[in-house]
């Protein structure tokens, strides 16, 4: 039986993952739950049985798949930003003007 942390209280329903970092307890097995009484709002290990663990297993092997594909798109993303930036970049090219700070001396020995 779930119990709240704060208020001991097993008036405990799951709360809804709305918010970014909520999915990076979720890849860890940890659902969120949410007191009825003091209305606190914490992460813990499901109670469930077997059939709930291999679906909660099933879901985070979605989400790890999801934030792989994230991760990898991101990446992606990094690289052809930096080649734009390549592309778009000046190029130093030597000009007559910068023949005239180096002139080339020749020595007649």
């Amino acid at each position: 039986m779930m119990t709240c942390p704060d208020c001991r209280s097993t008036d405990v329903r799951t709360s809804q993952s709305t918010r970014w970092n909520d999915i990076f307890q979720r890849v860890r097995g940890r659902d969120v739950f949410r007191c009825r009484s003091c209305r606190l709002r914490f992460f813990a290990s499901s109670p469930t049985g077997d059939g709930a663990k291999l679906l909660g297993h099933r879901k985070r092997q979605r989400l790890r798949r999801r934030l792989i594909v994230i991760a990898i798109f991101v990446a992606a993303f990094m690289v052809f930003w930096l080649f734009l930036r390549y592309l778009t970049a000046e190029k130093d090219t030597p000009s007559e003007s910068n023949a005239d700070h180096f002139p080339i001396t020749y020595s007649l020995t």
